[in-house]
Formats: C-alpha cells, sequence, structure tokens
C-alpha cells in the first residue's frame, strides 16, 4: 500500500447516507482519500471538472427533471457535461447515472414500472463481456430507484433487469454509469432506512426483512464490487491502483 498520493478523488454527494460506501474502503486501503462535496453547497462554477483524477457521482432523492426546485441541478449537469466531453474517469451511481445521461442530452424521467427497490441480479450484456462490470454478473445489488433514462447516444449498453432495461451505461472510454448500487454495505445500510422510510415502504418489505437480504448478499456485493471497481479503475486511472 503507497500512503499519500497525490491524487485526487471528487465524490459529488447529495444526501449523507448515500456516500461512497465500499467505493471509499478500497479507495482507502490504496491510500486514497476521497474529497467530498454536497452538491447543494457546492459552487460549481469555481470547481475545475478536468481537475480531479477521479469523479464519483452519487445517488439522491430528487429527481433530474426537478431543477425548477433544486436549483443546483442545473450547474452540477453542466459540470458534469464538461468532464464527459473531456473523456476523464467519472463514475455515476442511481442519481449520478441520470445526471450522466442528462448531461448526455438523454431524457431522464419517472419509470413508468414503478419503484424498483431491494436485492436483485443484473442480467450482463454481450457489451460488458471485456468490461470490468462482468464480475458482478449473477451477484445480487441493491436497487433503490423510481426513475430510469433514455440510453444516450453513443453509449454502450452494459446491464439491465427485467424492470428496467438501462441499468448501466460506458461511454467514451473512461465514463460509466450505473442505476444501481454496487457500493452498499450492510452497516451503512441502517441510515438508508432510517432516512428513507418510504422507500423501505415502496420495496414490500419491512426493515427486518430489507436487514435479512443485506445480511444474505452484503458480504458477496462487497467482494465482487472490490474485483470490478479494482479493475475499472486499472483501466481508466491506473495512477490510483
Amino acid at each position: 500500500m503507497t500512503l499519500d498520493k497525490k491524487i485526487e478523488v471528487l465524490a459529488i454527494m447529495h444526501v449523507a447516507h448515500e456516500d461512497a460506501g465500499s467505493f471509499g474502503d478500497i479507495l482507502q486501503s490504496h491510500g486514497i482519500t476521497i474529497k467530498n462535496i454536497f452538491a447543494q453547497n457546492a459552487d460549481f462554477s469555481s470547481l475545475d471538472p478536468l481537475k480531479p483524477d477521479l469523479l464519483l457521482v452519487m445517488g439522491g432523492p430528487m429527481g433530474v427533471y426537478e431543477d425548477d426546485i433544486h436549483s443546483f441541478l442545473k450547474p452540477e449537469i453542466e459540470f458534469v457535461q464538461r468532464r464527459l466531453v473531456a473523456d476523464l474517469p467519472t463514475l455515476g451511481i442511481c442519481l449520478g447515472s441520470q445526471i450522466m445521461a442528462k448531461a448526455l442530452g438523454a431524457n431522464v424521467y419517472k419509470g413508468k414500472s414503478g419503484q424498483e427497490i431491494g436485492w436483485g441480479s443484473l442480467d450482463i450484456t454481450q457489451n460488458a463481456s471485456n468490461n470490468p462490470l462482468r464480475y458482478l454478473e449473477g451477484t445480487n445489488v441493491l436497487h433503490w430507484h423510481g426513475d430510469t433514462f433514455d440510453l444516450p447516444n453513443g453509449a454502450n449498453l452494459l446491464a439491465s433487469t427485467d424492470k428496467y432495461k438501462n441499468q448501466a451505461f460506458s461511454f467514451g472510454k473512461n465514463a460509466l454509469a450505473l442505476q444501481f448500487h454496487p457500493e452498499v454495505t450492510q452497516e451503512r445500510l441502517e441510515a438508508w432506512y432510517e432516512e428513507d422510510p418510504k422507500g423501505v415502504m415502496d420495496s414490500g418489505k419491512t426493515v427486518d426483512e430489507l436487514r435479512a437480504d443485506a445480511e444474505t448478499f452484503g458480504g458477496d456485493l462487497i467482494a465482487k464490487n472490490k474485483k470490478f471497481f479494482e479493475q475499472w479503475l486499472k483501466g481508466v486511472a491506473p495512477q490510483i491502483i
């Protein structure tokens, strides 16, 4: 492990409980500390989207189309757009993936199939055969969303579920958007149950049942997510690994 690397990893957060999770743990094991900013408090005009070695755009309960309510969304989307145009290492999770889709000109909207909340596996597409996302094939990941997006022009679809086709896409050589949550851990999910009781209700399960699912699937997800994330980093930002 090499400590004190002069590497900048920036995470844009929208709510405190949807943090980088096990991504942060993996980066810490490589001597990297994430710099977290909250979109609501960020002055995106003063930030350089080209500077970080890696940008993480995390999840949140707001809709990308609610920019009339959430004034930070438009400058955040423009910030992400500038980074994607430059084809720099960018990973979006849930809301982050929707922000990436919007930044690339795709529509983001409430899903017609309703809420997708709970643990379930992914159908990995042939496009992902050479993508590290293949390490998550057959793994139960956490879904916690009701919005979805159209696949942006020029993007490659990497994963689907029966409920929502567009679960993951890559764009260019260095950008990856994931609608689902590979970063969650059993311990950190306790804050999700408390902060989003509506999400728990929409899952059709009780908190105890969601806890049991996390105990069943969480350990395997952490192990598979480590393989996925480290292999992806080796491809897009080898200076980190």
